[in-house]
């Protein structure tokens, strides 16, 4: 049995950012494209701002200048375990594409059953989440890797494709800039590849990824 409450389970995306929780915003954002999976007590989440460079032509790491995997290589995209302790959520990334030292934790309140509100505990910042797999009834299905890590998850009709990858003798900084990154261990860290993916009939198709030139195509392995 889940762990995670079953009204957190299926594709969420984000409607709004704002800065800080309280107040007049400071900043807004409304146009980044945010989703969020819960399958389960595994989730992944994908995120692509609205300025993604152009990448017409590209269909490769190896085709993408230094500036496109500077790009590609900071972009936010995770996946791993989802805790639920009473109104706080934590996301423990076990997959990611761009790690950082903070604590993914939020202050949940449902506003219904398909609208949730997300606060930074510290009032930092304010989300809000609709849910976009309404009526969907399934159970969640979850496939991990050899190593344990997810690689599957899937709500009706929602999914994410999941690769951890392996940087392999290319070992890069998790932490560091992507700029301060060799072209070398960008494409290692560009190793992690999430993408959003939605079943049409028996196929599945990519609606959103890490990696661009992807997007718009039947899912391949």
């Amino acid at each position: 049995m889940s762990l995670v409450p079953a009204i957190y389970h299926g594709l969420w995306q984000r409607t709004l950012y704002a800065e800080p929780a309280e107040g007049e915003p400071e900043h807004i954002d409304d146009d980044t494209q945010v989703f969020w999976l819960q399958a389960g007590d595994w989730h992944a989440d994908l995120r692509v701002p609205a300025n993604r460079p152009d990448f017409a032509g590209i269909d490769s790491l190896d085709e993408c200048s230094r500036d496109q995997l500077e790009w590609l290589a900071g972009q936010t995209a995770f996946a791993g375990i989802t805790r639920v302790q009473g109104p706080f959520c934590t996301w423990h990334r076990l997959v990611d594409l761009s790690p950082g030292l903070d604590k993914d934790i939020g202050v949940m309140r449902f506003i219904d059953d398909d609208t949730l509100e997300e606060c930074h505990p510290s009032g930092i910042y304010r989300e809000v989440w609709r849910r976009i797999s309404a009526g969907d009834s399934h159970e969640p299905i979850v496939e991990r890797d050899a190593s344990g890590l997810p690689r599957w998850l899937q709500y009706g009709d929602h999914a994410m494709a999941i690769d951890a990858g392996s940087a392999g003798e290319h070992e890069p900084d998790l932490l560091a800039n992507p700029f301060a990154l060799s072209t070398a261990a960008l494409k290692a860290r560009m190793a992690v590849n999430i993408r959003y993916v939605r079943r049409r009939g028996a196929t599945w198709q990519v609606r959103l990824s890490t990696r661009p030139w992807q997007e718009n195509r039947p899912l391949v392995a």
